[in-house]
């Protein structure tokens, strides 16, 4: 049976070879022209760019994208890495939906709830949608307005993705993190503020980021974690007063329960570079 293929259903087209190894220099494709001020594109012609910032290393491909009425040129480079000096710092992620992260030294970040600040403008939008009659341009233009919104809220939770995570490679040698099955997490009462948090796209650039600087990610396993306690090791469940409190039912050490957890992160995952458990990311 043929399916039915709308204009929308594609919203993108690729080029894989842009660099030519033999001659050592650009192929016809997205080669840029005039000063950077347009780029080649095969069939289509010299197509006019705002070059954000200078391309770095050698184009593999590029990718053109339509968004939201907007076009993008995507080019993915192949770069030298750059390692940072070291630090002589470790530290332990835990990281939940209350705050972002809390980090072994004591330091919590915010959760900025990108998704969760733009609801009520979405829901207004989607009422108005629903309100359109389907086929007709007010319910075309209706549908852009909600796609322009979670553009906005997709947007500003990679760049907080990108500058945490770049703060944390800067800072530190070693960073561990839970090995979380963030997809199977995301079928709880919770996916909502999970996937707002965007936890698998922040571990993702903080490993792209690290290979990239020398540092070394590890994702150590999450089972107990946050029932165990960081100054004798007693585990139970019974530690956990609360969400936010944690005291141990052996010695009395009391600390925030995210904290302690951090913490425990961080121990699970120094042994590691030695026994090789754990699942190291990237390795300086």
């Amino acid at each position: 049976m043929p399916r039915f293929k709308p204009a929308q259903r594609w919203d993108s087209f690729k080029f894989k070879q842009c660099w030519d190894n033999k001659k050592g220099d650009w192929t016809a494709c997205g080669r840029p022209v005039d000063d950077g001020r347009r780029i080649s594109i095969p069939k289509i012609g010299n197509v006019k760019v705002k070059l954000h910032r200078p391309l770095e290393g050698k184009p593999k491909s590029l990718q053109i994208v339509h968004d939201c009425g907007q076009w993008f040129a995507v080019y993915a480079c192949e770069v030298p890495k750059n390692p940072l000096p070291a630090t002589g710092s470790s530290v332990g992620l835990d990281l939940g939906t209350t705050w972002f992260a809390v980090t072994s030294d004591g330091e919590f970040i915010e959760n900025p709830r990108h998704l969760g600040n733009s609801l009520k403008k979405l829901r207004v939008q989607q009422r108005t949608v629903a309100r359109r009659k389907k086929g007709g341009n007010r319910r075309r233009k209706a549908v852009q307005q909600v796609a322009k919104t979670h553009r906005k809220v997709r947007r500003q939770r990679l760049d907080f993705q990108h500058k945490t995570a770049r703060r944390l490679i800067y800072e530190h040698d070693v960073i561990a993190h839970e090995n979380l099955q963030v997809g199977n997490m995301a079928q709880s009462n919770l996916a909502r503020s999970i996937l707002d948090a965007g936890w698998a796209g922040f571990l993702f650039q903080l490993a792209a980021k690290a290979e990239s600087a020398g540092r070394q990610v590890i994702a150590v396993d999450p089972r107990y974690t946050s029932q165990r306690c960081h100054a004798c090791g007693h585990t139970g469940k019974e530690n956990r007063v609360n969400q936010a409190t944690f005291r141990c039912v052996q010695c009395g050490h009391t600390a925030n329960a995210d904290h302690n957890a951090a913490k425990n992160i961080l121990a699970r995952a120094l042994p590691s570079g030695v026994n090789g458990s754990g699942v190291s990311h990237a390795v300086a």
